[in-house]
């Protein structure tokens, strides 16, 4: 049995793919595990009512406008310091050009987002004058974050790149204890607004922390500058294109939370809980892989080039594939007392509860889908092919839309979570194909010159 451990132990340690992910997964659920606890809090203080759907319309608002950018800059940045440590350039430059750049431009767009967004959604949602007031004080508050969780995330993507899984992973901890610790201390004096101060707070916790972390390291000389070289134009240019394309990933739930919203009040209380269910195995199967494939693979095509791709890909999505079947099924047969061990003993009606089983049922169907998409979009990340996710990323968005409006009209918000997983069950065929395509074509040119 030793003998059988220690020869599994060198295999296991032999990979450094699967060392990095199995590793950075289970940092990750640690540093994660205490941020999905945020919204059982909220709901067992706060309850459903107009209050709550106020301040998930407006978190989801910011989130859609920090997640514009920060999962862009994260990933997009990985396979650019990939090339520049490659080609011995100064990464501490590039990335204090980033930060200073992007940061004029962040907050430009945010300025204007906050001047139009409240007519707009006076036209779009049917929301009570009272709750709209709200939610724009609201999206005031928490307006922080967006420039916060854009500079964490390129500092994520910059520790990723250099193999330092562990802090990025390990950091939405001290977020959450933050964040939680305010929310209880000040609910009774500020209500939802404690929520929103909380978020503030822990995010630029976390941001210093992961500073101190590259200070530590001396991984390189960060320096804050506005010099706009080539190799940045060229960095910008590719992170447009997928920054357009996630405008339409991440409108998808402010366009799903502002259908909610035609429904029964509450409803879109309800489409939050059980996202935020759903989020959970995504986190925890997703987190590490996504970091490390992305991050190996990336240098891998510097040192090796593309060739090897395909058959990577092919093997993570076969295994990683059907672990998350199997997970699937777990949760799906568990789904009544999990949501009443999450939500059972708050403010929520049972009614409520079984409603918000009902909606994580669908969500979870296409809890596969969504995770072999993911896969597949990294190694598109890899190749750079940032147009090509910008058209995918409408096209999907589209379609989720027609999704929503008709099924949601046969079965309630239930049809909400229904569209979101037919429409990316679609997808994965979609972003197969094209992949095999663009790394047909590399190899082409290759051949040729």
């Amino acid at each position: 049995m030793k003998l059988w451990f220690v020869k599994f132990w060198k295999i296991f340690r032999g990979h450094p793919l699967i060392w990095d992910t199995v590793t950075t997964t289970g940092w990750s659920t640690i540093g994660k595990s205490i941020g999905f606890l945020i919204p059982f809090f909220i709901a067992a203080w706060f309850g459903v009512s107009s209050e709550t759907d106020a301040f998930v319309f407006a978190y989801g608002l910011i989130l859609f406008l920090s997640n514009i950018f920060a999962p862009v800059v994260e990933n997009v940045i990985v396979p650019f310091i990939a090339e520049a440590r490659k080609n011995g350039q100064d990464v501490g430059r590039f990335i204090g050009n980033v930060l200073g750049i992007g940061s004029i431009g962040l907050l430009v767009l945010e300025v204007a987002a906050l001047l139009v967004v409240k007519p707009v959604l006076s036209v779009v949602t049917d929301f009570d004058p009272r709750t709209l007031n709200l939610i724009y004080s609201l999206l005031l508050e928490t307006s922080p974050l967006v420039l916060l969780l854009v500079w964490t995330s390129i500092l994520n993507g910059t520790l990723n790149a250099y193999k330092k899984f562990v802090f990025p992973a390990v950091s939405p901890a001290f977020r959450a204890i933050i964040n939680i610790g305010i929310i209880f201390s000040l609910r009774d004096q500020m209500g939802v607004h404690a929520i929103a101060l909380g978020y503030v707070v822990g995010e630029l916790s976390r941001l210093l922390i992961l500073f101190g972390v590259i200070r530590w390291l001396r991984l390189f000389k960060l320096r804050i500058s506005f010099h706009l070289t080539a190799r940045l134009r060229r960095f910008f240019r590719t992170a447009s294109y997928q920054t357009v394309g996630m405008v339409a990933v991440w409108f998808k739930p402010i366009v799903d939370r502002a259908m909610a919203s035609w429904l029964a009040v509450g409803s879109v209380s309800v489409l939050y809980y059980a996202d935020r269910l759903y989020i959970i195995p995504i986190t925890f199967i997703a987190t590490g892989l996504m970091a490390t494939t992305l991050s190996h693979w990336s240098i891998r095509r510097y040192e090796m080039g593309s060739g090897r791709l395909g058959a990577d890909v092919r093997r993570v999505v076969i295994t990683v594939g059907l672990i998350t079947v199997f997970i699937t099924v777990f949760l799906i047969v568990l789904r009544r007392p999990i949501v009443y061990l999450a939500y059972g003993r708050g403010a929520i009606t049972p009614d409520l509860m079984n409603e918000v089983g009902r909606v994580w049922f669908f969500y979870l169907l296409g809890l596969p889908f969504y995770i072999v998409a993911r896969i597949y979009i990294q190694a598109h990340l890899v190749l750079k092919n940032t147009r090509f996710l910008m058209i995918y990323a409408f096209g999907l968005n589209g379609l989720g839309i027609i999704g929503n409006y008709i099924l949601m009209n046969i079965m309630g918000v239930a049809g909400i979570a229904l569209s979101t997983t037919s429409v990316t069950a679609l997808s994965v065929v979609f972003l197969s194909y094209m992949l095999t395509r663009k790394l047909k074509k590399e190899r082409e040119v290759i051949m040729i010159t």
